[in-house]
C-alpha cells in the first residue's frame, strides 16, 4: 500500500483539519512550471529508482519535501532551445512559489530548478 504524506494546516475550528496531499502540491507546482514561456516539460531523472519500484505515478519532474508548515520543491525541467536560461528559471521559481502559497496556504522555502535539457525546434533544421 503506498504511503502518503498529508499536511495539516490549522484552522479556526479546533475539530476541522485540512490535509494537503503532497501530489497535491506538485501538481501546483508542475502546472505553473509548465505556464512559464520557454518551459516545455518537466520529467523525472532516469534513475528514480524509488519510483521505478513502487510504481507510484505522480506528477513528473517535481520533488516535494515538507517540513513544519514549509514546502520544498525541486524541479526537473527541460527548456525550449534560444530562452535565457536563467531568466525563465527565476520566473518559474516565482511562479510556483506564488501559486502554492496562494493555493495552500504554505510557506514555499525554496524553488530548485534543475534544467536537465534542451528541446530543438525540428522546423528551423529543414
Amino acid at each position: 500500500m503506498d504511503e502518503q504524506n498529508n499536511i495539516e494546516l490549522e484552522t479556526t475550528y479546533e475539530m476541522d483539519q485540512v490535509q494537503i496531499a503532497d501530489d497535491v502540491i506538485a501538481v501546483i507546482a508542475e502546472i505553473a512550471t509548465l505556464e512559464v514561456e520557454g518551459m516545455v516539460s518537466t520529467h523525472h531523472p532516469k534513475n528514480d529508482f524509488v519510483q521505478a519500484i513502487s510504481r507510484k505515478k505522480g506528477p513528473k519532474g517535481v520533488k516535494i519535501e515538507v517540513g513544519e508548515g514549509e514546502v520544498f520543491i525541486d524541479i526537473t525541467a527541460t527548456v525550449k532551445y534560444g530562452v535565457k536560461i536563467q531568466k525563465i528559471c527565476l520566473e518559474v521559481q516565482e511562479k510556483v512559489k506564488n501559486s502554492v502559497e496562494t493555493m495552500t496556504g504554505l510557506h514555499v522555502a525554496s524553488v530548485n530548478i534543475h534544467v536537465v535539457g534542451v528541446l530543438f525546434d525540428k522546423e528551423k533544421e529543414a
